[in-house]
């Protein structure tokens, strides 16, 4: 019996939704003019805004970095370099800009200030930073502010700095570029291949833009993998040259103590203690031809081992001109906005109706 009474309580239920989503319907076919009106509305605002959106070029760089060697052999030259007190160690810089650490630098703040700062071109001496302001309209905007009027970025060079100006307003682009123009990422997680693209709206800059973050990133990286190494293969390299030094001199005196004692000595006793300086200059030389060829062997290890701790960059892909131009379409733009008007405004009237049907069973109650 209790079952009978919960399959007929259900079957009203279900009668009473259905009987519902009936009145749900027909109040909303009721306001299809509204709704109508709201999508149209849509679709021009969606229509107006995808016209007034500028085209936009796209620039992309892949490449792949082969870490080099590292370690291998490093003992032997560390026991042979040892006693010159130069420790050849490991590879340099690993850790500052190894793995993902890359895909963070060239995001950062620091390299793209460098960027903006770099001569855009060789046939002027305007700055990215320069262009990229004109390209964007940002100097006519601070030209009619009295507290900015006409300012320029020179590119850096040497000592010289920025103005506190000029650097407020690098930082603005700065964001604005890391924020939305430009993107960094690996083609595939198990890959090494890195995709580096800008989005602008001038097709030199962006082409430019995304190949100077790239030189300027890839020779950092570069430069601090390898430093250590540098620095250990000059110490050698000066400390060769300076035995090279030494042993030519000693060679060109043991050289003239021999023919000084061949043709001019005479007396017996001053013969001898010519004959004790040669052997003496010999013995000098002769250590002195070890020692340059233990550190000659050395340097050539370090060289060797430099060789093999440097990465290789090798670009796999990068933009040519025409790029690839972006525009939003109009079209899309006015279907999606239409359809979110018209979905939001259905939203709205069907609250509008349930909150009109508990006042109405508020005020019968």
């Amino acid at each position: 019996m209790q079952e009978q009474i919960e399959t007929a309580s259900d079957e009203i239920s279900l009668k009473e939704l259905i009987q519902k989503l009936g009145q749900w319907w027909a109040y909303l076919k009721t306001q299809w003019w509204k709704i109508a009106i709201a999508g149209l509305l849509g679709g021009i605002i969606g229509f107006v805004y995808a016209a007034r959106q500028p085209i936009t070029y796209s620039s992309k760089i892949t490449f792949v970095v082969e870490d080099g060697k590292s370690g291998g052999g490093m003992g032997g030259l560390a026991s042979l370099a040892g006693q010159f007190g130069v420790d050849v160690g490991g590879s340099g810089g690993g850790g500052v800009m190894s793995g993902d650490n890359i895909l963070l630098y060239f995001k950062s703040e620091s390299l793209a200030r460098e960027v903006l700062l770099s001569r855009y071109d060789t046939a002027s001496n305007e700055s990215v930073a320069d262009v990229y302001a004109e390209v964007y309209k940002l100097k006519e905007g601070w030209a009619k502010n009295e507290k900015i009027g006409k300012i320029d970025f020179p590119v850096l060079a040497g000592s010289r700095t920025n103005t506190r100006l000029q650097d407020s307003l690098l930082k603005g682009m700065i964001a604005n570029i890391i924020a939305t123009q430009m993107t960094v990422g690996k083609t595939d997680k198990k890959s090494g291949f890195i995709d580096v693209s800008t989005k602008m709206e001038e097709e030199v800059l962006a082409k430019k833009y995304c190949e100077k973050v790239v030189e300027i990133a890839v020779e950092r990286y570069l430069n601090v993998k390898t430093k250590r190494q540098k620095a250990i293969v000059a110490k050698l390299q000066t400390r060769v040259d300076s035995i090279a030094n030494l042993l030519s001199r000693k060679t060109a005196s043991s050289a003239a103590l021999q023919t000084s004692s061949a043709t001019m000595d005479i007396n017996p006793l001053y013969r001898t203690g010519t004959v004790v300086e040669v052997e003496t200059t010999i013995r000098d030389k002769t250590m002195l031809t070890n020692i340059y060829a233990s550190a000659s062997q050395n340097l050539e290890m370090a060289k060797f081992t430099l060789s093999q701790e440097t990465p290789v960059i090798l670009v796999v892909d990068s933009s040519e001109f025409p790029l690839k131009k972006e525009k939003l379409s109009k079209v899309k733009a006015a279907i999606v906005l239409s359809f979110v008007f018209g979905l939001v405004s259905i939203i709205f009237f069907s609250f509008k109706k349930l909150i009109n049907n508990t006042l109405n069973s508020v005020e019968i109650l």
